[in-house]
């Protein structure tokens, strides 16, 4: 938010100074706020809130091995669930949803907008004592559980997800789906994690994650220790052991591996030993193919950008195919067109010829008297033999005419079969 507030004059017995001339903005002062910031403090505090439970880690256990069988179109990492609990947003519903689909029956109205957390109130609250601890923070209540989860806390919203990947495991599929895998032989890798290693006594390190989520290296700490307490880690006083999370990018994992192995305690440096031999590599081939993905995303955006930059230009003309038609009316009349331009065509050579004869009429003229002595020398013709001469003459030109149009009907036919 940016406000703007008017500067207040204080009134004296002196004169008042001349004043220079006034830009617009002169008599307002600016002053920020720091919303955005607040803004971003406060998710990063939720962020570290999230991190310090184990609920998380074992959320995104389940999702890690239970994925396939969840939802093979839902691809989430973890850092978008972590915001989903945070903000509710539509990861954090696609995620329910599609948990909520796989335990039976279910509800027709999962995919209706918020109409999944009165299914999920509904699903947890008979379920609740076996799978959680404390009672239920939100219950069913006439479309106002809505409203109350929108208002919860993120641990709180981690403690409704936890319970409902807890129900979901215990479905006839998770169970054949368990089943199945060990009969391959994959238990001890897919399904129960083996610790990195520790001091032997408090600490210990867990790694997991998959390409999907990531890879995060984890911390656990058997009992509460001063550190912990300053660092303001969640801790559970029950149970009596603390979890956080001490990497999550490549940086992370390198740093934590080389703290390790500086310590003076062998079984430290041996698990930093092991955090550089096994987790770094899958660490490092991770980021290297999301690198990758990265940079050809943001080719193909250059690229789109870049071609609705460009100016259209006019290309070249091409050439126009007449539709062809197969009607004998407008046959005809294509045939009639170019018989009559035939015709002009014809009568403008003739014209041609006629103005060079004219020209040429008066060179002639002495070869015109020539021809006449000769003519008055031949002999009479006939009239019968001129009527004669006329008869042919007409017959001769209908048939050229005849000829004429069967050409350019050839001639058309053939460019229609061509077009």
């Amino acid at each position: 938010m940016v406000t703007l507030r008017r500067r207040t004059t204080v009134v004296t017995g002196e004169p008042e100074p001349k004043l220079e001339e006034k830009r617009p903005c002169d008599d307002l002062t600016i002053l920020s706020d720091d919303s955005d910031d607040s803004d971003d403090s406060s998710s990063d505090s939720a962020v570290k809130q999230l991190r310090g439970r184990w609920e998380l880690a074992s959320v995104l256990n389940f999702l890690n091995v239970f994925g396939p069988l969840v939802s093979d179109k839902l691809k989430l990492t973890a850092e978008e669930i972590e915001m989903g609990l945070i903000k509710s947003d539509t990861n954090n519903a696609q995620l329910h949803i599609a948990l909520l689909k796989g335990i039976p029956p279910v509800n027709k109205s999962l995919d209706d907008a918020n109409a999944w957390i009165t299914v999920l109130c509904k699903k947890l609250a008979p379920w609740w004592p076996w799978i959680a601890e404390g009672e239920i923070p939100v219950t069913a209540s006439k479309g106002e559980e809505i409203s109350e989860y929108q208002e919860l806390d993120p641990t709180t919203r981690l403690k409704f997800l936890k319970a409902l990947c807890e129900l979901r495991v215990q479905q006839d599929d998770a169970r054949s789906y368990i089943q199945e895998n060990t009969k391959e032989g994959d238990c001890d890798s897919h399904f129960r994690k083996r610790k990195l290693g520790g001091d032997g006594k408090k600490t210990s390190y867990w790694f997991d994650g998959n390409d999907i989520q990531g890879y995060r290296l984890y911390r656990e700490v058997n009992e509460i220790s001063k550190s912990a307490k300053a660092r303001k880690n969640a801790c559970s006083d029950k149970s009596g052991f603390c979890w956080e999370i001490e990497a999550t990018n490549l940086d992370e994992f390198q740093r934590v591996a080389r703290e390790l192995l500086s310590s003076k305690a062998s079984s430290l440096a041996a698990t930093g030993e092991m955090i550089e031999t096994e987790a770094i590599p899958i660490v490092e081939k991770y980021h290297k193919k999301k690198e990758r993905a990265m940079k050809k995303k943001i080719k193909q955006e250059r690229v789109v950008s870049v071609n609705f930059s460009r100016l259209i230009r006019a290309t070249r003309a091409c050439r126009n195919r007449i539709p062809a038609s197969y009607t004998y009316d407008e046959y005809d009349k294509m045939i009639d067109d170019a018989v009559e331009e035939a015709e002009e065509s014809d009568r403008d050579d003739e014209e041609g010829k006629e103005q060079e004869s004219a020209s040429l009429g008066s060179n002639n003229s002495s070869e015109g008297n020539k021809m006449k002595s000769t003519e008055d020398e031949a002999p009479e013709i006939s009239n019968e033999d001129l009527k004669e001469n006329e008869k042919i003459k007409e017959e001769a030109e209908p048939k050229e005419e005849f000829t004429a149009k069967n050409r350019l009907r050839q001639r058309l036919t053939r460019n229609s079969a061509l077009c």
